[in-house]
């Protein structure tokens, strides 16, 4: 997969936000051997599409960001979607490999909203944009935020 060509297209067409969600055609597959529903490959997209660019595309990080938080500003597909992708975030800063870091302090908060706004629609089923369907989302957000308040002392419900 040509990723360059993807994130290249995407800030071009300003389309970023259809690449995180993996619309058609910026979809990039999930493996078959992934043993939870994602609606793309949120780690080849953050390290190929964003990360790697950093040398190419030196607003890189804000694309990234301002994309992140207008998924928060969506509905609850979108909302689960940027949490990944904080996620990713977190788990690529941890060991090192992130070109950038997020702003934690202002996605924490956009987070925190979205959930709360979103609580209801969190517990039940979405459906992604690639037909997939992922069952009460706000678990896995759950025990994402552990983590963040065992190790990090921020909350993001």
């Amino acid at each position: 997969m040509n990723y360059d060509y993807l994130i290249n297209k995407a800030i071009q067409n300003n389309e970023a936000k259809d690449l995180l969600c993996g619309k058609k055609p910026y979809e990039v597959e999930v493996s078959k051997y992934t043993s939870d529903v994602f609606p793309t490959d949120i780690n080849s997209v953050l390290v190929n599409c964003f990360y790697k660019q950093l040398e190419n595309a030196a607003n890189i990080k804000e694309i990234f960001e301002n994309n992140l938080k207008q998924l928060l500003n969506e509905n609850a597909c979108n909302v689960y979607i940027a949490i990944l992708y904080f996620d990713a975030c977190i788990f690529y800063e941890e060991i090192g490999k992130a070109t950038f870091f997020i702003n934690r302090e202002i996605l924490v908060r956009n987070i925190k909203e979205a959930v709360y706004k979103n609580k209801d629609e969190l517990t039940q089923i979405i459906t992604f944009e690639n037909g997939m369907k992922k069952n009460n989302p706000l678990k896995n957000i759950e025990n994402f935020n552990k983590y963040y308040e065992k190790e990090y002392i921020f909350s993001i419900i």
